[in-house]
């Protein structure tokens, strides 16, 4: 799994490419946490071929620690395999998830 960070003025991008499994989560935690600022953040999944338990964790983890540091942040453009996985786990519940990148910045524009 790969991080890598695209800047915009006022958000942050960062895009998660290759498998979210048990041997990258930990990493990829750990590496997107100490990226995370003070400001709206976008993590697209149109690399992320597939995410297992464990990557569904990190996920989730991001997330909640993002809010207890009032950071937005919205998951974007998931594959129809990633979104398949978020939806029968009801991760889709838990997580802020939008189909695009542009949908992600607009709701995070007011943010």
């Amino acid at each position: 799994m790969q991080v890598t960070v695209k800047q915009n003025d006022a958000i942050k991008i960062l895009e998660f490419e290759g498998q979210l499994d048990v041997a990258s989560s930990d990493s990829a935690r750990e590496e997107t946490l100490k990226l995370l600022e003070k400001k709206p953040t976008i993590i697209s999944l149109s690399k992320c071929t597939y995410v297992s338990s464990a990557g569904l964790r990190t996920l989730l983890l991001i997330a909640k620690n993002a809010k207890s540091k009032n950071i937005k942040v919205i998951y974007a453009e998931p594959l129809p395999e990633v979104m398949d996985v978020l939806q029968m786990t009801g991760f889709l519940k838990l997580l802020r998830c939008v189909p695009t990148i542009e949908e992600a910045m607009k709701e995070l524009e007011g943010a």
